[in-house]
């Protein structure tokens, strides 16, 4: 299974009025997790941007099971979800590092765009041969 994980500590500028972390900050915790993905296995947003694409988010989705607080540590594990359409998928779990609690589940899913912003309806040749090279599960 191809898989990534980063961590971060949660800052006063992550909470809400009630002293837990705001439910949007849980999109940015999910970029690094999608980040460190890239970093790690080669196939970062700014490569894709370099072949002549952009790799949009159109969908997230988040369940949420537990709170973070201020000097709590996320750490986000992001796998890769192969896809056969031109899409990318992640699959996210964060953890509250001090106990190993799930706090989030969550998905994100990409899809390509061209240098001129239109939608491609088949994957990408350098992302199938980074695929291909990778086999991801």
């Amino acid at each position: 299974m191809m898989e990534s994980s980063a961590e971060t500590a949660i800052t006063f500028g992550d909470l809400d009025p009630m002293g837990i972390v705001w439910h949007g900050n849980y999109v940015k915790f999910l970029e690094l997790g999608r980040e460190a993905f890239g970093r790690e296995h080669g196939i970062d947003a700014m490569e894709m941007y370099g072949q002549g694409f952009f790799t949009p988010i159109v969908r997230v989705t988040i369940e949420h099971k537990a709170m973070l607080a201020y000097g709590d540590t996320v750490v986000v594990r992001a796998r890769l979800r192969p896809s056969p359409a031109a899409k990318i998928i992640f699959h996210y779990e964060l953890l509250r590092k001090r106990d190993g609690v799930t706090v989030a589940t969550a998905e994100t899913v990409q899809v390509f765009l061209d240098r001129d912003r239109k939608l491609m309806l088949d994957v990408p040749g350098f992302f199938r041969a980074w695929l291909d090279q990778h086999k991801p599960d």
